[in-house]
C-alpha cells in the first residue's frame, strides 16, 4: 500500500499528477501548489521539471519544478509578451478625465512608471521592500537604458525597464494593502 505524501512546504495532503510522463505529487492547499516526488528527500525534488501556470488575472507565472516561483523567467516572459504587441503603448496610469478612479493594483512594466501622473505606489517584481511611494520616474530609451525612480524617502534607484511591477495611483497619505491586481484596499498611513 502506497501512502500519499504530504507537502514538504506546508504539510498539506497532496494529489497525484502526471508531469512530462512522470508521476509527481502536488500540494492541494490554496496558494501553495508545491510539487514533490514524494520520496521524503528534498534533493530529489530539485530535479522536477519546471512548469507554468496562469493566475486569475491571466498572467503566466513560471515555476521551478518544486513549485517555487521563478522570478527571472516570469519577468522575462512578461517582457517578451509586451515586446510582441502589435501596437506598443503605455497604460494610462493617471486619473481618467471623468475624475479620480477607485485605486486599484495594476500590472505594468517598470518603464511604464514614467507615465504616472504625480507618482504613486509601486512594487517592483522581486523587490523584498514591497510597496514604496515614488514621486517621479524617468525613462528615455534614446539616451538611457534604465528607469530612474525617485522614492518619497529621497532614495534614487535605477531599474531595468522591462520587469513587471505592481502600480497603484494614489497619494502618499494612504497605503495599499492588496498585492494582486484588483481593488487596492487603501488604508491611512
Amino acid at each position: 500500500m502506497h501512502v500519499t505524501p504530504t507537502c514538504p512546504g506546508c504539510a498539506t495532503i497532496t494529489e497525484r499528477i502526471e508531469v512530462e510522463g512522470e508521476q509527481v505529487w502536488r500540494c492541494t492547499a490554496p496558494g501553495c501548489g508545491q510539487r514533490t516526488y514524494g520520496t521524503g528527500d528534498q534533493d530529489d525534488d530539485q530535479d522536477l521539471p519546471p512548469y507554468t501556470e496562469t493566475d486569475e488575472t491571466g498572467a503566466v507565472i513560471c515555476h521551478h519544478g518544486d513549485g517555487e516561483v521563478d522570478i527571472e523567467a516570469t519577468a522575462e516572459l512578461a517582457a517578451q509578451d509586451d515586446r510582441g504587441e502589435a501596437e506598443p503603448g503605455h497604460p494610462n496610469l493617471g486619473d481618467s478625465p471623468m475624475g479620480p478612479a477607485e485605486p486599484e493594483v495594476r500590472d505594468v512594466r517598470v518603464k511604464d512608471l514614467a507615465h504616472a501622473l504625480a507618482g504613486g505606489w509601486a512594487w517592483i517584481y522581486g523587490d523584498p521592500e514591497g510597496w514604496r511611494f515614488f514621486t517621479s520616474a524617468a525613462y528615455d530609451p534614446d539616451h538611457d537604458t534604465a528607469v530612474t525612480i525617485t522614492y518619497s524617502d529621497g532614495e534614487v534607484v535605477r531599474e531595468e525597464p522591462w520587469p513587471e511591477a505592481r502600480f497603484v495611483h494614489a497619494g502618499p497619505e494612504s497605503f495599499p494593502t492588496a498585492s494582486r491586481p484588483g481593488p487596492a484596499g487603501m488604508v491611512k498611513r
